[in-house]
């Protein structure tokens, strides 16, 4: 067998990729990181960090709201949405460093920036340089899919990847999808002062937990001013 390149090279530098270039990095492995985009993945730039962020400034308005819970004096705290955005694109710079290539450069890794493609079982072409390696991680990640609903194509609709470029907040939001994410964002938003309603298509939100949590989800979610 030829000797390759590398003990491993990971495709793909979101939080996976990144967990597995780093650590085999630190094992002593030679490792390189491939990504076409930027590193970090969802978990950086459209899930995780963004997500969190935004909840948290939606809890400290709720709680300021009702702050007699604690003996203190509520007061609404008028949020300004597209400041609330600055904060989660200011978190954002903050973490990026940890994920960024000169980072992981550091420990040794080789991050090469580009797309690419199989061109043999043990050779992975990217910039017109052959990689070749023992073992291949897989790590592209996934993308937001549109449901089939005819005109949402031309209607302008947010996914993950642009619902937190919004510039300011909208008069009103409808969020298709029940599941824990389509709740969380659905609080969130009602909480900073969006009108918000969410659909689901089947009977309950929530559909693959018990139906009692799904019961106290919705009622808490009215609370919040969604519409369910």
């Amino acid at each position: 067998m030829a000797r390759t390149e590398f003990d491993i090279v990971v495709i793909g530098g979101g939080a996976g990729g990144l967990v597995v270039a780093a650590g085999g990095a630190s094992l002593g492995a030679k490792v390189a990181l491939v990504e076409k985009r930027r590193l970090g993945g969802d978990c950086l730039w459209t899930g995780c960090v963004p997500s969190k962020t935004l909840i948290k400034s939606a809890q400290v308005a709720h709680a300021m709201r009702h702050a007699d819970r604690w003996a203190l004096s509520p007061h609404d705290p008028k949020p300004n949405l597209a400041r609330v955005m600055e904060r989660v694109a200011s978190v954002i710079r903050g973490i990026e460093p940890n994920d960024s290539p000169e980072r992981f450069r550091s420990l040794g890794v080789d991050v090469i920036l580009g797309d690419g493609r199989f061109v043999a079982p043990d050779t992975f072409e990217v910039n017109g340089r052959r990689l070749t390696a023992k073992t291949f991680v897989i790590a592209t990640g996934s993308r937001p899919a549109m449901p089939p609903i005819s005109g949402l194509a031309t209607a302008g609709a947010l996914t993950n990847e642009t619902l937190f470029e919004l510039p300011d907040a909208p008069p009103s939001l409808a969020i298709l999808g029940g599941g824990p994410i389509g709740c969380e964002m659905a609080q969130a938003f009602a909480r900073l002062g969006v009108e918000v309603t969410l659909v689901e298509a089947v009977e309950r939100i929530l559909p693959r937990e018990e139906p009692e949590a799904s019961a106290v989800i919705t009622e808490a979610l009215a609370a919040d001013g969604v519409v369910v």
